[in-house]
């Protein structure tokens, strides 16, 4: 059979068909929704009309990207099995989703801004704003950092980096800035299907590739290339060797711990929750539109796998000299950092992630680092670059033999991803900004038409903001880890000011500015000095926090003190504070029409009473048997996939 004839930058004339056909079918339903958009919770809610199936690939859409892919992929690729918990993280709070989803439904809000607004005060609100913004630009900048890596892998790296990130923002911005989260829903439901078969495309290629389930444990390189990659926690020794952490439950359970704080608090989360109908489209949706992405999730990680097997075998691949080379290298071999550099520098293809090894080893050289350390700094670098591009590389490498265009449905899938999850967050950061800041301290009382043109200019600034950040990040697991820490510090101010009266604006801002001040601290030089025990490798040359334990100070901490602030400072008054809660313990009628944020309607269906801790200053509402069969079910669910991910992992094991 021959190959097909190569077109442009890596693709054949087959692929730019199948991105036309899928460029022109999104920009078309874009146009289709700018027509329908005529008021602000048209253009920010999509005007709360859709059904349980939107919802859920809506949920799936704008929290899944293939930045996400390519983190757990690059993860599985240092680390093996145990690279599934980089999105198993969320796994442990998805049945919580259930229980949130109403409470989100019931704010009758059109961002998170409008909660904190009414639970607390403006300033509250207004600190929201720009966490809020922060986050999303936080988002988009990771998102499209990851994705950009995996664009070039799939054409071979002949497109640029940089080209592919542009490509993909100019997309996202053109039909999201036009038809608002109307335009995002709609687009989700087409793009969240695509996104499906994107995670499993790829994987009976790949496990075919690599000998089948059997050939993933027979083929697997022994030490000191890999080993120990089919447990689900990577051990303390593996993870020195490759420069990383290990995941233990302590781990698992403080990003687990992190994801429930963030969540909640994640700009988008209003809109997954409460552009639905009723409440049971927001549970729906939110609760098993994420269970869609964790078995997504199983199908990156396998991929993962077999890419081991695939680029660093040597009877199954040409790749493998070239990155077992680098792999097996001991130091001894290395006579000084110039013939390291020398090495890597070779390589075209790691000039961005050089210029990382390169201002790491200097500093190491100049701190009296020994020649190891400079080597082993060196290495991380490249073999970190390979791990984000390897999923790319693998599809490159294994579609076109299949059949024509696969690249290029990839491709479109992975467009899909991009900007379902980009243009949710580039509207709802752009929606806290005109709603909460602009209409409220700047311009007052002009017509939902000016609004709206503010809320798509401000959705450009933001992309520009998340562009420059990109810049930032040095790997893919780098641009999700800086995400997770900026999404998780109010999150502790929304879970106390949800549940308990006594928490004032006061302890809100100082658990809020706390936390991120001790993200900067714990990741100081001077304060790893001061306590090496903290960091994640105590003998490594460049000290770095472990991650658990940044995550257990910049939550706990804060909250401790938040909850110390709000004993002794002015409580909420209790009419506001009667009214909120009432609020959400308030059902939403079918058809209900939101007359302001937080508000109830004319005629409010009867409030749901009793609470689970009888405490005037606890607001814990009683579950409800819907609920609580929801919940119970989702448990369920997560014991299956767990269950699920360990039986593949063993199955034609020897």
């Amino acid at each position: 059979m021959n190959e097909p004839t190569e077109f442009l930058y890596g693709l054949t004339f087959a692929d730019f068909v199948v991105l036309l056909v899928y460029l022109v079918g999104v920009t078309a339903i874009g146009v289709y929704t700018l027509i329908r958009v005529k008021d602000m919770e048209d253009y920010f809610m999509g005007g709360r009309r859709f059904g349980k199936v939107f919802m859920m690939f809506f949920a799936f859409g704008s929290g899944t990207s293939s930045e996400q892919a390519v983190s757990v992929v690059a993860k599985t690729w240092r680390v093996g099995l145990a690279g599934i918990w980089y999105q198993f993280l969320w796994l442990f709070s998805t049945p919580f989703y259930w229980i949130l989803a109403p409470l989100f439904r019931r704010m009758r809000a059109l961002t998170t801004a409008d909660f904190f607004e009414k639970r607390f005060n403006s300033s509250v609100a207004t600190l929201y704003c720009f966490v809020g913004i922060w986050m999303s630009i936080t988002m988009i900048g990771a998102t499209v950092y990851g994705s950009g890596k995996m664009v070039s892998g799939l054409t071979g790296n002949q497109l640029p980096y940089e080209y592919a990130v542009y490509a993909m923002t100019l997309m996202f911005l053109l039909y999201g800035v036009a038809g608002g989260l109307g335009a995002a829903v709609v687009t989700d439901f087409i793009q969240g299907v695509l996104t499906i078969a994107f995670s499993f495309m790829l994987l009976p290629f790949a496990i075919s590739k690599a000998g089948g389930f059997a050939g993933l444990h027979a083929n697997m390189p022994e030490p000191p290339i890999r080993e120990n990659m089919f447990d689900m926690v990577a051990s303390t020794e593996l993870a020195t060797k490759l420069g990383a952490e290990p995941i233990t439950m302590f781990y698992i359970v403080m990003l687990s711990f992190n994801a429930m704080m963030s969540i909640v608090v994640q700009p988008h989360i209003m809109g997954v929750c409460a552009a639905g109908k009723t409440e049971m489209e927001g549970r729906v949706g939110f609760c098993f539109g994420n269970f869609i992405k964790r078995f997504c999730t199983i199908a990156w990680t396998f991929i993962g796998l077999a890419c081991v097997v695939i680029y660093l075998t040597p009877e199954r691949d040409q790749h493998y000299e070239e990155v077992a080379r680098i792999v097996s290298t001991t130091p001894a071999t290395v006579q000084a950092e110039a013939s390291v550099l020398e090495r890597f520098q070779a390589d075209p293809e790691n000039q961005h992630q050089l210029a990382h090894a390169l201002d790491a080893t200097r500093a190491m050289r100049e701190g009296g680092a020994n020649e190891e350390s400079v080597y082993q700094e060196a290495y991380g670098a490249v073999d970190r670059d390979f791990a984000d591009r390897v999923f790319g590389l693998a599809a490159h490498d294994i579609l076109p033999g299949i059949s024509p265009g696969l690249i290029g449905l990839l491709l479109a899938a992975l467009l899909a991803a991009v900007m379902s999850t980009c243009d949710a967050q580039m509207m709802v950061a752009s929606g806290l900004f005109t709603e909460n800041i602009y209409r409220r301290f700047m311009i007052r009382n002009r017509t939902q038409k000016h609004y709206v043109q503010v809320g798509r200019l401000a959705g450009i600034v933001i992309v520009i903001a998340s562009l420059m950040l990109n810049k930032y990040f040095k790997d893919a697991v780098h641009a999700l880890e800086f995400f997770w820490k900026n999404a998780a510090v109010m999150g502790v101010a929304w879970w106390l000011g949800m549940f308990w009266r006594g928490y004032t604006s006061a302890g809100a801002w100082s658990s809020t500015v706390l936390g991120y001040v001790l993200i900067w601290v714990t990741e100081q030089s001077w304060f790893l000095g001061t306590f090496p025990g903290l960091a994640a490798d105590p003998e490594a040359a460049a000290l770095r926090i472990s991650f658990p334990i940044q995550i257990l100070i910049y939550l706990s901490i804060p909250a401790v003190v938040g909850i110390v602030v709000s004993l002794f400072t002015r409580r909420t008054d209790k009419q506001r504070l009667d009214e909120f809660y009432l609020c959400l313990r308030t059902p939403v009628r079918p058809g209900e029409k939101t007359i302001a944020p937080c508000t109830l309607p004319e005629n409010p269906l009867p409030p749901e009473t009793g609470k689970l801790i009888n405490h005037p200053d606890i607001e814990i509402p009683r579950p409800s048997k819907v609920g609580m069969i929801g919940f119970a079910g989702a448990w369920c669910m997560v014991a299956f996939i767990i269950y699920f991910t360990k039986f593949l992992a063993s199955y034609g094991a020897p």
